[in-house]
């Protein structure tokens, strides 16, 4: 058999579904490395045909495409497609799905070789559903404390479990259609999206009609609430006090399944303490003592103005650090809102240019943002100089995951020893070189962004510390990987002409525009330490 023919018949096996793993391994890495093999199946199949179809095969998840079941043909004709059935679909969509990546990476990049992390498939996205264990939405929060509060984010999906702070008010919305506004101490397990168990701590419930039946468990007794408004405070010693402020609920002692020989009904202006042992106490109705969500918004917006004063301190001291080459504050400026007006060295201006990009709000009211959504969308910037080491900080709102890649920041092109800050469509941060000597490496994280923490501010930075011989990548202020610079690294770091949310490459590209919003960019001309990002982080949360 000639070695074309020979070729012809790994492409006809690999298709029908009948190759070996290591078959297919042989086309994937002849694929790779022969253009006239590339024309070959090109011509054999029609590529074209399979990618249309592929579309309807591929389902949006929030920003993330998953493969979806495929589809008998109903068709009589016959080929390939016809006689085999699905499993020559599943093996065309393998080897299309690796051929476009090969074909991608070859335009985006030229004739460099591709190292083996960068294999075909490695920016596709995880495959199948995304399954949502949440109940509950944190929407607000006001002066929390506790060891574990410190992950707890405004936005953020709750899933059933226990939640313990030392103080401060938060509010649940409960997939239900339930409001709770919880103060600290307390101690709440979350069974499911109608029912709650409060060991201690103060709550004020509001119940509309589509949420009738939410119950809350306390240590003598299980309240059901019949749509209506309430509070209930537990003591840690387990005596409890149940007011009623609108409408009415039911009160069954603890473990009768809800037995009618236990119900008690109170209406609106209705209190009672209870014991532990279940005797009851008539008390009087004190409304004030149970934060309303309207006054929770109230102290949010109190704490917020806190937090932005907090900020502003911080962006002072750092336009005296001569280490800061860039610091863009995304304020909205009074008279040039096209531009993005930002610190450099020695007290300089340094200028952006926003192209396509809106202002948003940032992270707190009287704070503005950028706002990337359409592909054209990004702020053209120029860095001088060249680096030995670098901090990237910034503050971003990921909306979706949509492209392949998603720029922070990125120089023009990817010349030597330029830099790719992005997000990979798994959620990954990733700092991309070019080293002198042509060789390319991406440095990236575990994936950190997911479906459940999209619209959340998130504090992301990525230090290049050449002394240390590392990449190191943070999320909240907390270290989330760190990585040994590959042996080929070699020369000083280059900015230069870049792009903040996009991609200028040289012609045509894939689309790598940022969906979100970015509220503050920082760039330092040195590696700072873990206790230094954390003080930018803390500065700056929302």
């Amino acid at each position: 058999m000639s070695s074309s023919t020979a070729q012809l018949e790994l492409m006809r096996r690999c298709l029908d579904g009948e190759a070996s793993d290591d078959e297919f391994a042989q086309l994937e890495q002849r694929l790779r490395n022969d253009t006239e093999i590339r024309k070959t199946y090109l011509r054999y199949v029609n590529v074209d045909s399979a990618l249309a179809a592929l579309p309807k095969r591929f389902h949006p998840s929030a920003g993330y495409f998953g493969l979806g079941p495929c589809q008998h043909s109903q068709t009589t004709e016959r080929g390939w497609f016809g006689s085999h059935g699905l499993t020559g679909w599943i093996a065309m969509s393998a080897v299309v799905v690796m051929l476009v990546g090969v074909l991608i990476h070859q335009t985006v990049d030229g004739n460099r070789s591709v190292p083996q992390h960068e294999r075909a498939g490695q920016d596709v996205a995880p495959l199948g559903g995304i399954n949502d264990t949440g109940v509950a939405v944190l929407t607000r929060v006001a002066g929390l404390e506790g060891a574990t509060t410190k992950d707890w984010r405004v936005g953020q999906t709750v899933s059933p479990g226990l939640m313990a702070w030392d103080a401060g008010l938060m509010q649940l919305e409960f997939y239900g259609g339930a409001t709770v506004v919880a103060e600290g101490p307390a101690r709440i397990e979350i069974l499911d999206e109608s029912r709650i168990v409060c060991q201690w701590g103060r709550l004020r419930a509001h119940v509309p009609e589509p949420a009738r039946g939410f119950a809350v468990l306390a240590p003598s007794f299980e309240l059901v609430d019949l749509g209506t408004e309430f509070g209930l405070n537990v003591l840690d010693d387990g005596v409890s006090e149940v007011h009623v402020f609108d409408g009415k609920v039911e009160l069954y002692d603890a473990e009768s399944n809800r037995s009618p020989a236990s119900r008690r009904e109170l209406r609106a202006g209705d209190a009672l303490t209870i014991d532990r042992d279940g005797t009851t106490t008539p008390a009087t109705v004190r409304d004030i003592d149970f934060v309303t969500s309207d006054r929770l918004s109230t102290m949010a917006d109190h704490h917020h103005q806190e937090q932005l004063h907090s900020w502003r301190a911080l962006r002072e001291s750092l336009q005296d650090d001569p280490r800061v080459i860039a610091y863009f504050p995304f304020e909205k400026s009074d008279t040039e809102d096209r531009l993005l007006i930002g610190d450099g060295v020695g007290g300089t201006t340094i200028e952006g240019a926003i192209v396509g990009c809106e202002w948003a709000q940032g992270r707190w009211p009287n704070k503005s943002s950028l706002q990337f959504k359409r592909p054209g969308d990004r702020v053209r910037i120029t860095i001088p100089d060249d680096f030995e080491a670098l901090t990237y900080s910034t503050w971003v709102r990921v909306d979706g995951l949509d492209r392949t890649r998603n720029s922070l920041l990125m120089t023009d092109g990817f010349g030597k020893n330029g830099i790719h800050w992005q997000i990979r469509q798994d959620g990954s941060l990733t700092l991309g070189m070019r080293y002198a000597n042509e060789r390319v490496h991406n440095y990236h994280t575990r994936p950190i962004f997911n479906l459940f923490r999209l619209g959340q501010w998130v504090h992301l930075a990525t230090v290049y510390d050449t002394g240390k011989g590392q990449v190191t990548h943070y999320v909240n202020g907390e270290p989330a990987e760190r990585l040994q610079l590959q042996p080929f690294a070699d020369g000083e770091l280059k900015i230069g002409n870049s792009t903040i949310g996009n991609w200028s490459g040289r012609g045509a590209s894939d689309v790598r525009s940022f969906n979100g919003s970015i509220d503050e960019l920082i760039i330092f001309s040195q590696a700072l330490d873990g206790q230094e990002v954390r003080r930018i982080y803390e500065a700056g949360r929302p």
